[in-house]
C-alpha cells in the first residue's frame, strides 16, 4: 500500500497522466492542486503572495507537509517521492504532475492563469521584465542560499557574521536594481512575480537584522528603492495577508526561544565580529 497522502497521486499514476495543453486547460476553475507549504516559508509565500495577484489562491489546497507526511515530514521516503531535494514548497498539480521549486511554480502558476490575470502581473516593457527577472536570479542565486545566517544554528560565529555582510552587500545589489524603473515596484509600475520573491524575504530581513543584529531600518532593506517596494506591497490587500502569515510565523519562532535557542544571542554578544552593517 502507498504511504503517501491521499492528495497525492503515486509517481507511476502521475507520469502516466501527465498533462497534455488540452489536459492543462481542464485544470481550472478550482483544480489546480495541493500546494505543501507552511506560512513562514519565505519561499513558500512567494508562491502563496503571486497565486493571490493571479487569482488562483483559491485554486489550491494549502497543506503543512509536516502534518500530511507524518512519518517524517518533509523528511520522509513519501515526500521525497514528490520532492526529491526535500525542500518546500511543493505543488502536486491536479493532473498529478510534481512541480518543486518556487520560481518554478510560480512560471507554472502565470501559465494556468487567465490571460488578463496574467497581462496584470507581467511588467509592460522589455526593460521592466529584464530587471524583473534579474532581481528574482540575484535573490534565488545569491541571498536566499545565505538567509539561514538570520535565524539558523548553531553555526560558527565567523560564518554567520561573513554571511550577514554579503546579505548586506546582496540587498545593496538588489536596491540598484529596484530603482532602475520609475514606479513602486521591483520592475516599476506592474507588480509581478519579482516582488512576489523578493518580499517575503525583506520581512525576514526587516523583522530579524535590526532586532537582532542591530542594523538600522533602512540598511535592513538595503535602501530606499526595496524600502518603497517593500511598503508597497505591504499596502496591498494580497501582500498585507502574506505578510501576517511570514510575520506570524517569525513571531512565534520568537516566542518559542529559537533564537537563543540556535545560539544567535550568544553570538551577537561576541563584539569581536560585526553583526550590523
Amino acid at each position: 500500500m502507498s504511504t503517501l497522502p491521499r492528495a497525492v497521486a503515486a509517481p507511476a499514476r502521475a507520469r502516466a497522466r501527465r498533462a497534455t495543453p488540452q489536459r492543462a486547460a481542464t485544470l481550472r476553475p478550482r483544480a489546480l492542486g495541493t500546494l505543501y507549504d507552511v506560512p513562514v516559508s519565505n519561499n513558500g509565500a512567494r508562491c502563496r503572495l503571486l497565486a493571490r495577484w493571479l487569482g488562483l489562491y483559491d485554486d489550491l489546497v494549502l497543506t503543512n507537509p509536516n502534518d500530511a507526511f507524518a512519518d517524517g515530514g518533509i523528511k520522509s521516503a513519501a515526500y521525497a517521492e514528490i520532492n526529491p531535494q526535500l525542500k518546500m514548497p511543493t505543488l502536486v498539480a491536479a493532473n498529478g504532475l510534481c512541480v518543486p521549486e518556487s520560481e518554478v511554480i510560480n512560471a507554472y502558476l502565470m501559465d494556468a492563469a487567465s490571460e488578463g490575470a496574467r497581462r496584470l502581473a507581467t511588467p509592460k516593457t522589455i526593460e521592466g521584465r529584464t530587471n524583473g527577472a534579474l532581481a528574482t536570479r540575484t535573490h534565488d542565486q545569491y541571498l536566499v542560499p545565505i538567509q539561514g545566517a538570520m535565524y539558523r544554528g548553531p553555526m560558527d560565529r565567523a560564518t554567520r557574521a561573513t554571511q550577514l555582510a554579503e546579505i548586506a552587500r546582496q540587498l545593496r545589489i538588489l536596491d540598484e536594481i529596484c530603482g532602475r524603473e520609475d514606479g513602486d515596484y521591483v520592475a516599476g509600475e506592474t507588480k509581478s512575480a519579482a516582488d512576489a520573491a523578493l518580499f517575503p524575504t525583506l520581512i525576514f530581513c526587516d523583522f530579524l537584522l535590526p532586532k537582532y543584529f542591530g542594523w538600522s531600518e533602512g540598511a535592513a532593506l538595503g535602501g530606499a528603492n526595496l524600502r518603497r517596494m517593500y511598503e508597497a506591497v505591504k499596502r496591498d490587500p494580497d501582500g498585507a495577508k502574506t505578510y501576517d502569515e511570514v510575520r506570524g510565523g517569525l513571531e512565534a519562532w520568537e516566542s518559542a526561544g529559537r533564537f537563543e535557542k540556535v545560539g544567535i544571542v550568544d553570538d551577537v554578544a561576541d563584539v569581536s565580529f560585526q553583526w550590523s552593517f
